[in-house]
């Protein structure tokens, strides 16, 4: 079984341990495209001292390279590239994305940003078919959990992964058994990678409880915080969870 992996970050670190620890694959059957940044150094040193070529460069520009390769599965985790329909038909369609919503809704990026800012009850993870477009292949596995009233960005991020992780070969199972997938219902929603209100509100258009919902959807360190734009023109950053409640009250 060959496979290219296409992922970043701890996401894509958890699911490549669930990958190689729970299937019979080796190491020269795994070819990974990532990004090469700080926030990747841990997944990077993991494939290295385990000899997994690599390659930095959009997965797009190397088409010949993926031919010889001839794999058998394509995974998507967290990988900010699209990955072209000429990509897809070397595996069939045989291409899974990990997406961290409920879809179809909440697609793109930032997507527990956009559902604390919403005042959704609750978030999720959903495995799909890769397509054409972003984010709407047909569902082959899907989890809800609930957002709780302290759940920030942050913490949304970190428990997401977690449920990736511990579903990740309930989702590949399925992709190996050829399994059609549903198709996405509901209402559909798309985000983009830009900060909401690029990350700014002005204190005059908030209240308690909107200020409250906008701190913990901006909170993720070491990222700046929400940013308050107060009556005179000043700006207060929201960057200490202990002291956010505190701060709001003062408001």
């Amino acid at each position: 079984m060959k496979i290219v992996f296409c992922g970043y970050g701890r996401a894509a670190l958890e699911c490549f341990y669930q990958l190689t620890g729970n299937y019979d694959v080796k190491s020269s059957d795994i070819m990974v495209f990532t990004h090469d940044n700080s926030e990747n150094e841990e997944f990077v040193k993991h494939l290295k001292a385990n000899n997994i070529r690599l390659a930095y460069d959009n997965i797009n520009n190397s088409l010949d390279l993926i031919r010889e390769f001839h794999p058998d599965y394509l995974l998507s985790v967290y990988y900010r590239h699209i990955v072209s329909i000429d990509i897809l038909n070397i595996v069939n369609h045989k291409a899974m994305n990990l997406h961290p919503s409920l879809l179809p809704a909440y697609k793109g990026t930032k997507s527990s940003v956009w559902a604390i800012l919403n005042n959704e009850k609750y978030t999720g993870i959903s495995f799909h078919y890769m397509d054409s477009s972003i984010d709407t292949g047909r569902i082959i596995f899907k989890k809800k959990i609930i957002i709780r009233k302290e759940d920030t960005a942050y913490s949304l991020y970190h428990k997401l992964i977690g449920v990736f992780s511990s579903n990740f070969c309930k989702a590949f199972n399925l992709l190996m058994d050829d399994y059609d997938g549903m198709e996405q219902k509901g209402v559909s929603s798309y985000y983009s990678r830009k900060l909401p209100y690029d990350g700014e509100m002005e204190i005059k258009d908030l209240n308690l409880e909107n200020a409250w919902r906008f701190v913990r959807a901006m909170y993720f360190p070491p990222y700046k915080g929400a940013v308050f734009i107060l009556k005179d023109g000043s700006k207060v950053e929201a960057n200490s969870i202990e002291n956010l409640h505190h701060y709001i009250e003062a408001l």
